[in-house]
């Protein structure tokens, strides 16, 4: 699978473009906010948690999980890293852009990745 471009509200994977969060492991899916919706309020935005974290990547297994933290970074980070650890993975958290690029370069080099990115702020 290759990350190939995103800008504010898409991301194109394998030459489709999504105007949504997106999960990739062995496939492309959806990012299912409502695991982290009760945190909203306190951010003003839905944070990635480590709920969710372990919810798309329990049965995936990656050696590395990198998060595209938004355009701008924006994307608040609520235990992700335990999440990553308790995974045994080793968690990458970068601007969108930047992940795509660490992303395909893992991959290229044959780690198992499993990559959640964010597509707005």
């Amino acid at each position: 699978m290759r990350a190939e471009s995103t800008g504010f509200g898409y991301v194109v994977i394998d030459g489709k473009r999504y105007g949504h969060d997106v999960v990739l492991t062995d496939e492309v899916r959806p990012r299912r906010k409502e695991l982290s919706k009760s945190l909203r309020s306190r951010f003003g935005h839905t944070p990635l948690t480590g709920e969710e974290i372990l919810a798309y990547f329990r049965d995936y297994r990656p050696e590395v999980i990198v998060v595209g933290t938004g355009q701008f970074g924006a994307l608040p980070l609520v235990g992700v890293d335990e999440a990553a650890r308790e995974l045994g993975a080793e968690l990458i958290a970068k601007r969108t852009g930047e992940a795509l690029k660490e992303y395909n370069r893992l991959v290229k080099e044959g780690r198992r990745v499993g990559a959640l990115f964010h597509v707005t702020c």
